[in-house]
């Protein structure tokens, strides 16, 4: 009997204190659900994360709510980024972010570097993630991203890009660009790298 707890035992400890290494920093309440930003003090990252009022709908964020989420972390929690040295903030997928899925097709659309009927690069030697990351960089939002959490000493040195989805405008569903034709990238894993200052 006692062979067979001792390795139960351990596989809960293990998996308690794994579970113990995330930490949910800050929390806000949204029309759609809860948004909180968490902590994995083990893999020295921070995510965000939507949890929507009812199963089974999205939990969409705002660049204002975004923005709001990151200025309560650098607020409430400055003691901890400080005492911590966090690599990557992760922001998950895209489509979460409907004002950033919207640029990304729009830049796409209107860049000659983008085949739209085809649905890829011009160039075959550029990869699509890393493309994909520059072009998000670009949007505004990550120079009011930086400043804030400059107050807590960091700062976002590039964004990283994994797992980008191409898909026809119609099939998409986004109705801010249903003028757009062709095939766009639309959707992607999306993290901020961090720099401690």
């Amino acid at each position: 009997m006692q062979k067979v707890l001792s390795p139960l035992l351990f596989t809960i400890v293990l998996v308690l204190s794994v579970f113990a290494q995330e930490v949910d920093l800050v929390k806000m309440r949204t029309e759609q659900g809860i948004l909180k930003i968490e902590a994995d003090l083990s893999w020295h990252t921070l995510r965000v994360r939507g949890k929507p009022w009812q199963f089974g709908l999205n939990c969409t964020i705002s660049e204002t709510e975004l923005l709001q989420l990151i200025e309560k972390l650098v607020t409430e929690k400055d003691s901890l980024l400080k005492a911590q040295t966090f690599s990557s903030f992760m922001l998950g997928r895209v489509v979460e972010f409907p004002w950033l899925e919207e640029f990304l097709m729009g830049q796409a659309a209107q860049s000659p570097e983008w085949q739209a009927e085809r649905g890829r690069l011009t160039k075959r030697q550029v990869h699509i993630n890393e493309w994909v990351a520059k072009v998000l960089f670009k949007h505004p939002i990550w120079q009011k991203v930086r400043q804030m959490l400059r107050k807590s000493g960091y700062d976002v040195s590039k964004i990283s890009v994994e797992k980008v989805l191409v898909n026809d405008v119609p099939k998409i569903g986004l109705e801010s660009v249903k003028d757009l034709t062709g095939k766009l990238p639309f959707d992607a894993q999306v993290s901020l790298i961090l720099k401690k200052n």
